[in-house]
């Protein structure tokens, strides 16, 4: 009986942008975990990391802690935006002749349109936020110029999903930030809570990550490894929006 790195070869390649206008709510840390995380479900080398964050932490990180990733550096910068968006695309396009590949983009913060106009070229779109309004409000607009992209090109991809991050241990209600999105076409995937911890052994530690006690972000990794092996890989996500009674604000799983 095949196993799931086995099927993981029949599957279509996926792009998936890592994205948000706002900085600091976590888009290289949820890069590097979904990497990680997915690498146990389907085969490594079938995974690439591009980050085009001048920051390079995910380049780093992945370097040292999952060499069998592939990673690509190509930062996205105001003096190399042409170019390096150019590479990204074609990166991309070739990446959907490649059955089975994912490749996970992490992207830097701004508000550049060609990035944009690139992030709509995906398959879906990971939006980390966490619940203040200072988070939520540019957030909203992201997914507001996502929107705008989608009608201007007739798309109904990519699939734009919020992941509520940085969320204390605890939390449940997560009314505020669905009714704050409750007017636009998005997925609320599961939260995320611990990422203090994973960077605070960032500093060149990468191998105490199984060895320390950080088990509430182990498991939030590993439930979001399969949110997005289920609803994205095998494209869970399609079958629900094919629904002629699909609810707006479709939350899969909290």
């Amino acid at each position: 009986m095949p196993n799931n790195k086995s099927k993981a070869n029949t599957r279509a390649a996926k792009s998936i942008f890592v994205a948000n206008v706002k900085g600091g709510v976590g888009k290289s840390t949820l890069s590097i975990m979904l990497a990680r995380s997915l690498a146990e479900k389907i085969p490594p080398q079938n995974i690439t990391v591009i980050d085009t964050d001048l920051q390079r932490t995910a380049t780093e990180f992945l370097s040292k802690s999952n060499p069998e990733i592939n990673v690509e550096f190509i930062p996205i910068t105001p003096a190399f935006e042409h170019t390096n968006i150019s590479l990204v695309q074609q990166f991309i396009k070739q990446n959907e002749f490649r059955p089975g590949h994912v490749a996970i983009v992490d992207t830097p913060a701004g508000s550049s349109q060609r990035l944009w106009n690139l992030v709509a070229e995906g398959y879906c779109v990971l939006i980390p936020t966490t619940l203040s309004n200072a988070d939520l409000y540019p957030t909203e607009n992201f997914i507001r110029s996502m929107d705008k992209v989608k009608a201007r090109y007739g798309k109904s991809y990519p699939h734009l999903i919020v992941c509520p991050n940085k969320i204390p241990f605890g939390q449940k209600d997560f009314s505020v930030m669905a009714e704050r999105l409750n007017n636009h076409d998005v997925v609320i995937g599961p939260a995320l809570r611990d990422l203090a911890s994973v960077r605070h052994f960032y500093n060149g530690k990468v191998e105490t990550w199984e060895k320390k006690k950080n088990i509430n972000a182990q498991n939030d990794f590993k439930q979001f490894g399969s949110f997005v092996e289920k609803f994205v890989l095998n494209e869970e996500l399609d079958k629900i929006y094919s629904q002629n009674d699909i609810p707006k604000n479709v939350v899969p799983i909290r």
